[in-house]
């Protein structure tokens, strides 16, 4: 099985801590009269945990407010989720603690409790209030989590017996277009809290005739997207969102309120731009650079798909035709076009395509390229060879193949809508590998060793169910192009990557989540993340959708940058009072996701 924290010496030798963080059945664990001081010093923001499905439970054990039936009707909704204080989108990573009937995992046997939620939350409107109760709690040795809107593949919006930071009141959304730092060169930026979600700045950016650099969903939060480097639409034409950063105003574990910028707390500034969310501080605001909208965007989709009459040979060809579309990417986005592949086999490939009436022998594609500036006419003459290069290489009579009329959006809003994934699905369990791949790994192997890759990153635990890829064509210009003073501590992998490789495949045990999660983890590492190491192994992963359970997750997820960033972990986080899955300096501690306990590794 694979080891999922590993031990590495990261001395706090100076600081004598319990071995363990603070659980309710510990006798240094506050009492009921401290938590009502508490609760009074943040103007009565504190919350104690309610799970909202109790109601679904025989007594509503919780107490919960909300009915049954709108709890089921809506678990499947991120939106849901993110309006809760306690929840998640994945509950799995709060040990399904309490699930309605009919959701992924539901076990009757395993009752209605906190388990992994949080044991209070903090409702903070005041910069003030995060400052004393996060000071407060690092005190105190409990844990403490950080949560926005809860889109996190990765569980690190909750934990056990923590106490967590809820940012959705930090919802300031102010436009500057002359911004300066101490009399510095002058920016248009949107000066944002953090619990805003990228509608909202969306709506705000194009109010004033520009754009900022988000993700496709606009349901989505700033707080962690951003911090982990955030990629996006416009990645490939102004690099991601952490690049943006000018500013960040961050609480630390130790109740300051700090402004981090290139001229006051610089390696802060510096850390949580790409090295993180959960693991610093707790950012409050954001100031963004904006840019200039694109006049005109045009989409433009290729699907390619076997025969429905060519059978099993069919096979060969479509993975031919994945290779050479693939290889064609990086000349493709040098030219100006971005968006995304989706790749699909067995079952579900037919959600890619769905004329076919069984499952393919082989693998269905679906292109979307996004064309900023770039007509119809211009974005057919950088596709059509690709399309010809495959009809002469793959086989072509074997392959459906179909390029649609470009639509054309004259403004970017309307083009920020139609792709943005509002209706996000949540409420079960995620887990799967990434990789960041640039022309090396994607223009400059033969077709036969990329097809062969292809294949082996579309392998699936369950063969007829099969498994989805979906490579964002999200670096290329974009993040080449960043100056290094901008670039923060993002993996330096980003600097030569086209794509953010995406693939899944495992499948994991929902009633069980520590021993599915565990058994998910073992099938990626010996499927996709040895894969990647052969493909790219100089390369790395994208830390917002990297597998958490990576066996050299300090060198994919982190980089050259690891020990920097350890060193900043200390100094303003020195009670390790958060904790995430694969964060800086995780290694000293072990979660067992069964007792909630989260103790060091000695």
């Amino acid at each position: 099985m694979v080891q999922l924290l590993r031990l590495l010496a990261f001395p706090f030798d100076t600081l004598a801590v319990p071995k363990c963080k603070s659980t309710p059945y510990d006798s240094n664990w506050p009492s009921e009269g401290e938590w009502v001081a508490l609760n009074k010093s943040i103007d009565g923001t504190l919350v104690k945990t309610i799970p909202v499905a109790s109601s679904c439970w025989p007594g509503n054990p919780f107490n919960s407010s909300v009915s049954c039936e709108v709890v089921k009707a809506n678990w499947p909704l991120a939106a849901f989720h993110s309006e809760l204080p306690e929840s998640i989108d994945y509950p799995i990573y709060a040990n399904n603690s309490c699930l309605p009937p009919g959701a992924a995992g539901y076990d009757e046997k395993r009752g209605c409790s906190l388990g992994g939620l949080p044991e209070y939350v903090v409702n903070a409107t005041s910069e003030q209030h995060v400052a004393t109760a996060m000071k407060w709690a690092s005190q105190r040795h409990i844990r403490i989590a950080v949560k926005g809107t809860g889109h996190d593949l990765n569980g690190r919006s909750s934990g056990a017996y923590s106490i967590s930071i809820w940012t959705r009141n930090f919802n300031k959304i102010e436009h500057n277009a002359s911004w300066s730092l101490l009399n510095g060169e002058k920016e248009n930026v949107l000066i944002a809290g953090s619990g805003n979600v990228w509608g909202d700045l969306y709506g705000a950016a194009a109010e004033q005739g520009r754009v900022v650099v988000g993700g496709n969903d606009e349901t989505v939060g700033l707080g962690g997207f951003i911090q982990g480097g955030g990629h996006g639409p416009l990645t490939s034409t102004y690099g991601l969102a952490t690049h943006q950063v000018l500013q960040a105003t961050v609480v630390t574990t130790e109740g300051r309120i700090l402004v981090a910028n290139d001229r006051q707390n610089q390696d802060l500034f510096w850390a949580v731009r790409g090295g993180g969310a959960g693991q610093y501080g707790v950012i409050t605001e954001y100031v963004l650079k904006t840019h200039p909208p694109p006049e005109l965007v045009t989409v433009g989709t290729l699907q390619i798909a076997p025969r429905t009459d060519s059978g099993s040979l069919s096979t060969n060809a479509t993975w031919d035709a994945a290779a050479t579309l693939l290889s064609s990417i990086p000349d493709l986005m040098d030219s100006g076009l971005a968006g995304v592949t989706m790749l699909g086999t067995g079952r579900s490939a037919m959600s890619l395509y769905p004329s076919l009436k069984e499952p393919p022998s082989g693998v269905v594609m679906n292109q979307m390229f996004f064309g900023y500036n770039i007509t119809p006419a211009a974005m057919a003459l950088l596709v059509d060879p690709v399309i010809t290069h495959i009809r002469s290489h793959s086989n072509n009579s074997k392959l459906a193949i179909t390029w649609a009329e470009p639509a054309i959006y004259r403004n970017y809003t309307s083009f920020s809508k139609v792709i943005s994934g509002t209706s996000n699905v949540a409420g079960g369990g995620a887990l799967m590998s990434t990789r960041l791949l640039g022309r090396a790994e994607l223009s400059e192997l033969s077709q036969h060793k990329l097809a062969n890759f292809l294949q082996k990153a579309l392998r699936a635990q369950n063969e007829s169910d099969g498994t989805l890829a979906i490579v964002g064509l999200q670096g290329g210009p974009g993040t080449a192009r960043i100056s290094e003073s901008r670039w923060g501590s993002v993996n330096p992998a980003y600097r030569s990557a086209y794509v953010h490789f995406i693939s899944m495949g495992a499948s994991i045990d929902l009633t069980r989540p520590k021993e599915g999660l565990a058994a998910a983890a073992d099938w990626l590492e010996e499927n996709k993340e040895a894969l990647f190491r052969e493909w790219a192994p100089n390369t790395g992963a994208y830390i917002n959708e990297a597998n958490p359970f990576n066996s050299h997750w300090k060198q994919d997820i982190y980089g050259v940058h690891y020990e920097k960033l350890l060193e900043t972990k200390k100094r303003y986080d020195p009670s390790e009072s958060l904790y995430i899955l694969n964060g800086v300096g995780s290694d000293r501690w072990d979660y067992d996701l069964d007792s909630g306990k989260l103790c060091q590794i000695l």
